[in-house]
């Protein structure tokens, strides 16, 4: 916990001077304390320091208070144009106003009581996702990852198989090169995620709904892996001379054969689900050259590259990498994202079928929300705007008017 920076944006909040991203940042840490003894007396005594340091009057931190309540998330459509520095604030933390924000940031339990009183309205919840997977060997024998105990699972060649603690598994080897190439799979199911380590020490990071396969063992002249769904990827640099190449083929559907995006070190997230209009490929550090059907792009950190599942060709922009790598850090980020293409995160994370009674596709939306929360934290958030709302069947959410 770096309470320096929690103390800085309080001060920025309250002072009106806290970007967006400051905004969404601090309800974050506002939502982690909720449990958290130490942290909740931390921003309590913050609060009065701050109100001594500004001279901030009372009815302006409940001004704030009532901003938030009565806020929605920034929905954008052709009558919504312009917000103030209240509904901007309220519109990035709405999915946290939570009876327990009322007490953490305000002192003050008594003051809302309708609000700490309010019951959630989903009484069928959904736990969210965690570490599961399936790790496909050679000869096609499978080994349910969050069921085995750490330790030595299987050895392909020269390499061995390793699980970590919880949600890792890693690949180590005596450096020698088997005889035969032998290819592995790891997969994880809607509701999962997980974390290796590839022979060669590039670590990975599975969204759910996603594979890798990969050689347990890489040659000395190029290391391939092929990918479905999504990864975020941390190349290590092999071979004395640095440079034996790190290549990532999209394998979301037969359309896409010859993608590959190409590497020697570097930290990146690709998005290749088949049911998303376009592969994202976003570079944190490092270069990378994307390829598909003969044209080749090269990005810099900060950019990202798009793949139109339809045209196939390559945009290259300045990337939001918060948003492209939230899931990887624990979080769900939406920014002006459409309801179809927000609840397919939901699905895969959840587990869950959607089901459509409303063809209303005029609303973006704009929130975070941890992805530890269950479900209901997100239909939440979506519900404040008014726009939409939910029920929720066993494992089937139904988006309603």
């Amino acid at each position: 916990m770096d309470k320096s920076r929690i103390s800085y944006l309080l001060y920025q909040y309250a002072a009106s001077h806290a970007s967006r991203e400051e905004v969404d940042e601090m309800f974050a840490w506002l939502r982690s304390a909720e449990n958290d003894e130490s942290l909740q007396s931390f921003i309590l005594n913050e609060r009065t320091r701050i109100d001594k340091e500004i001279n901030l009057p009372q009815e302006k931190w409940d001004d704030m208070w009532q901003a938030i309540k009565s806020g929605t998330i920034e929905r954008r459509s052709s009558r919504v144009t312009s917000m103030t520095w209240f509904r901007v604030a309220a519109a990035a933390v709405i999915v946290l106003v939570f009876s327990a924000i009322a007490y953490l940031f305000f002192g003050n339990k008594k003051k809302y009581p309708q609000d700490i009183a309010k019951t959630d309205q989903h009484t069928n919840d959904i736990a969210p996702g965690g570490n599961k997977a399936i790790l496909t060997l050679a000869d096609g024998s499978t080994i349910v990852l969050d069921s085995m105990q750490n330790g030595l699972l299987a050895q392909q060649g020269n390499t061995h198989i390793i699980k970590l603690d919880e949600g890792q598994l890693a690949y180590r080897g005596d450096k020698k090169n088997s005889a035969e190439i032998m290819y592995n799979t790891i997969s994880t199911p809607r509701g999962g995620q997980y974390q290796m380590v590839l022979p060669d020490g590039s670590k990975v990071w599975l969204n759910a709904s996603s594979s890798l396969h990969f050689p347990a063992s890489f040659s000395s002249k190029e290391r391939r892996v092929e990918l479905t769904g999504e990864a975020y990827f941390e190349v290590a640099p092999m071979g004395s001379s640095k440079k034996i190449p790190f290549i990532v083929h999209i394998n979301s559907s037969s359309s896409y054969k010859g993608m590959d995006v190409q590497v020697l070190g570097t930290h990146f997230n690709i998005m290749a689900y088949a049911d998303e209009q376009n592969i994202q490929t976003t570079l944190l550090e490092g270069k990378v050259k994307v390829s598909q059907d003969g044209i080749t792009r090269n990005l810099d950190p900060g950019k990202q590259a798009v793949v139109n599942h339809q045209t196939h060709t390559i945009t290259v922009a300045t990337a939001n990498v918060d948003l492209a790598v939230a899931w990887k850090n624990g979080l769900f980020r939406f920014k002006e994202t459409g309801i179809r293409e927000l609840m397919r995160q939901v699905e895969r994370w959840y587990n869950v079928e959607v089901e459509y009674q409303t063809n209303r596709s005029d609303q973006d939306y704009t929130g975070i929300v941890s992805r530890k929360e269950n479900v209901s934290a997100i239909l939440k958030m979506l519900e404040a705007t008014g726009t939409v709302h939910f029920q929720i069947e066993k494992s089937k959410i139904i988006v309603l008017p």
